[in-house]
């Protein structure tokens, strides 16, 4: 096609202008990973930044049918030989168009295939039929893939998820901190952290925000502790900033079947800071033993009881703030993240000619 991308691989992902603009102001700032990834593979990228760029009929299917079924057509639309789609919700409509095109491989993360919705387009359209391969977060993913979806078990892959451990470091003099952070907004169960530290003289900095959620916020429309501060409009440096100097950090989650909270949760970690997190089956798969500790879903008791452990044990505190932060050197680094996606890409990419 003659406005293709001349590429042959295409990494898709939900949103790249918006984020590199925020960034862009910003005097230091973490590594993005679709950046890396269409580096590494050298691809494209498309998102959504690209839809109101596209046909008239592009953009009148993002009204009718949503941005992301626009930005497969899209992506289908200009050609390419491999695409990476960081999304199942535009990897599904993606893979049934590229049924009506020969030798095009197409790679995805699967970030929660088991709502019903998303697994009845899976089995209807039998997108796995175009599928080369599909990496997980978390183990329940990938087991639902394989069991209730059938895809082939070479085409499943479970990776860890990732972060920039050159950006998010521990400060050049770590303390015991003071107080509690919680950041983020996927599922979070803030009410249940408000209820454990209500009536402590315990800080808390909550950041109740994220660029990629749609989640409402859990802060909003209810009665704030004196104790707690709401922030927003954190720079990344801030951010660092805010999770190395807490004395706790905390991930408090609903029980889902994906690893909603795991951005934070790393990135507390490479910061150096304990971290209580709630026991969502989804996020177990991201916590190695000791670098974390783990408290019931919904269990404020429960909750209390960990934080104020911590910070009454600062030794405690710096041993698990020790291993968390190994832990994330040894398995979840960026670079680690982005050699797994390639070679995955690369070995899926060989299955296609075989």
């Amino acid at each position: 096609m003659s406005d293709g991308f001349g590429k042959r691989f295409v990494v898709v992902t939900a949103e790249v202008e918006a984020v590199l603009n925020r960034l862009k102001g910003e005097t230091e700032s973490p590594r993005q990973d679709f950046v890396e990834l269409a580096k590494a593979l050298d691809a494209q990228l498309l998102s959504f930044s690209d839809v109101p760029r596209g046909s008239a009929f592009t953009r009148l299917l993002a009204k009718g049918a949503g941005k992301a079924v626009a930005l497969a057509w899209l992506a289908f639309w200009k050609g390419g030989n491999f695409y990476f789609v960081t999304a199942e919700n535009t990897a599904i409509p993606l893979a049934f168009l590229l049924k009506f095109r020969r030798g095009v491989t197409l790679a995805l993360i699967g970030h929660r295939i088991t709502t019903p919705q998303k697994s009845r387009l899976l089995r209807l359209l039998r997108s796995f039929n175009q599928i080369g391969a599909m990496l997980c977060y978390s183990r329940q993913q990938e087991r639902f893939a394989q069991e209730q979806l059938g895809v082939p078990p070479e085409k499943v892959r479970r990776i860890a998820f990732q972060v920039d451990e050159k950006f998010f470091t521990p400060a050049a003099q770590p303390g015991p901190g003071r107080g509690v952070v919680a950041v983020g907004r996927e599922l979070r169960d803030y009410p249940t952290l408000f209820q454990a530290l209500a009536d402590t003289d315990v800080p808390v900095s909550v950041v109740a925000s994220s660029p990629w959620s749609k989640r409402s916020d859990q802060t909003s429309d209810r009665q704030i502790p004196a104790n707690v501060t709401l922030r927003k409009g954190l720079s990344s440096v801030e951010l660092r900033e805010l999770y190395r100097n807490a004395a706790v950090v905390v991930v408090p989650l609903m029980n889902v079947d994906w690893p909603a909270g795991v951005t934070s949760l790393f990135e507390a970690q490479a910061c150096g800071r304990p971290v209580v997190i709630s026991a969502s089956a989804g996020i177990l798969d991201s916590l190695d033993e000791g670098a974390a500790v783990i408290v019931p879903c919904g269990d404020a008791p429960a909750l209390r009881a960990a934080v104020l452990r911590l910070i009454a044990n600062p030794a405690e505190a710096a041993a698990i703030a020790a291993k968390g932060r190994a832990s994330a050197l040894q398995e979840r680094t960026l670079d680690q993240f982005v050699a797994r996606i390639t070679e995955t890409c690369r070995a899926a990419e060989a299955r296609s000619r075989t």
